[in-house]
């Protein structure tokens, strides 16, 4: 592949075309956005085009050459990536990057470093990487991919060139898809579902079964939701599934001003054989209070950063959605 190949983020790979093909590559960049839209591949490739063999002219990588060919193979001595380990990337990592930094380029044009979801960097590890971007070493381009730049230093992020990347259009995901997902009816659905992020339509299984049961996991964890008493414990494991509970609250929430407005159940992007123990939220709750709980699910998603209570959690976002309620259901 190559960044031509990254659908759906043209403005973006504008930006890396231009740094390539006038060889004016900032030191730092923040490729910043929702998870599964195509950041890391992104990177991946703009650390190909960086150091083509063939360099050429549209700013792009040959994809054919031996160097792009490590590059994709992850074997190319000059391209270096980080990853967070059990759910986060210490200092030790960081230290050992900056050393491989430091070093002069072993064959290639460009020392490439990626550090994948940089928001998970403890705090020692932010510490040292900080004193990396100050001082950033000569040919060498680092890359943070970041689905929750926020977490991120202010100063770690003042030093890098944001580039935005965006959820892809019902458009583009189904010409990313097609191929893959043949009934058109499913591909729909997965289309609705993912929200523009078709890295989560692609990962794990195949036919999208990962994101069908996340929505599975969903629904139930919202009816326990909604008929548990105060004090429940919640049903979340970590914080990946609260940020998936939570993405799922969008679209029901969606949903249900939709058909609120429309009537029309095949709108639904969470899909048609819903609970009809949920459905009841469809049929009953005021519009400007289904506004209030998406506004309120839009705060909730900021609090995130500063890793909540699951508890407390759970008990306010129950609170808040059986407002949803008839008076007379209401616990």
């Amino acid at each position: 592949m190559a960044l031509k190949d990254v659908i759906g983020q043209e403005g973006a790979i504008k930006i890396l075309k231009s740094a390539v093909l006038n060889r004016r590559a900032a030191s730092a960049y923040l490729f910043q956005g929702p998870s599964g839209i195509g950041k890391r591949l992104a990177a991946v490739n703009f650390a190909k085009a960086l150091n083509c063999q063939k360099s050429p002219d549209d700013g792009d990588a040959c994809d054919s050459c031996p160097v792009c060919r490590r590059i994709e193979e992850g074997i190319y001595p000059d391209v270096r990536e980080v990853r967070p380990e059990k759910g986060a990337i210490k200092i030790d990592e960081i230290r050992d990057l900056e050393e491989k930094l430091s070093l002069s380029a072993y064959e290639g044009k460009f020392k490439v470093a990626i550090v994948d979801e940089a928001h998970l960097m403890n705090k020692q590890a932010s510490n040292a990487f900080l004193k990396c971007l100050e001082e950033p070493p000569s040919d060498s381009v680092i890359i943070l991919v970041s689905s929750n730049p926020d977490r991120l230093l202010d100063t770690i992020k003042s030093r890098c060139q944001a580039v935005v990347f965006k959820p892809l259009s019902a458009r583009d995901m189904s010409l990313l898809l097609k191929d893959r997902i043949k009934e058109p009816d499913m591909l729909q659905t997965l289309i609705s579902l993912s929200m523009g992020r078709p890295g989560l339509v692609l990962e794990g299984k195949a036919g999208g079964s990962g994101i069908l049961k996340k929505r599975q996991d969903f629904l139930k964890s919202l009816q326990d939701m909604l008929i548990s008493k105060p004090g429940k414990s919640p049903s979340w494991a970590d914080k990946e599934e609260i940020e998936e509970f939570m993405d799922g609250l969008e679209i029901f929430l969606r949903d249900m001003l939709v058909m609120r407005t429309t009537g029309r159940e095949n709108l639904a992007m969470l899909g048609p054989d819903i609970p009809e123990g949920l459905k009841t939220f469809f049929k009953t709750a005021k519009e400007e209070v289904i506004i209030d709980c998406y506004q309120g699910v839009a705060t909730l998603r900021e609090s995130l950063v500063y890793n909540p209570n699951k508890s407390i959690l759970w008990n306010y976002t129950a609170g808040m959605l059986k407002k949803l309620l008839p008076p007379s259901k209401k616990a």
